[in-house]
């Protein structure tokens, strides 16, 4: 797990997002309120500004990554008991790219970690 990830605020643009990983060589990225209390909204990953907003037309200086960000990414609790657990590696059945990350957030749903490569932990079933 990357304890306290790089996070994107809902409100930054996607070509914000975009510059942010570029920087940061990442792909995916949480969605958070905002980067204070960092309460998780979603996740955008490269792939979704590329296909979702630039590819649908959209000027990503004008979109917001709360507009092309999943809800469907699992969420757990920093207790989780990862042994066993589950991920789907396609979550949305209209997507064929494989988007198997798991976000951690506290009770108060504040992004306290990220697993962005669970096929690598021990224990964890992608399915």
């Amino acid at each position: 797990m990357i304890a306290d990830p790089v996070v994107a605020a809902a409100g930054a643009t996607s070509a914000e997002v975009a510059a942010l990983m570029r920087v940061k060589n990442i792909s995916v990225v949480p969605v958070v309120d905002n980067p204070k209390d960092r309460r998780y909204m979603g996740t955008i990953s490269d792939r979704d500004i590329v296909a979702r907003c630039v590819g649908a037309g959209h000027d990503p200086t004008d979109c917001s990554a709360a507009d092309h960000a999943r809800t469907d990414t699992p969420v757990v609790k920093p207790d989780t008991e990862l042994k066993g657990y589950n991920v789907a590696k396609q979550l949305d059945p209209t997507d064929h790219h494989v988007r198997s990350t798991i976000v951690v957030v506290n009770g108060e749903k504040k992004v306290v970690g990220f697993i962005p490569h669970p096929e690598e932990i021990q224990g964890i079933v992608v399915a």
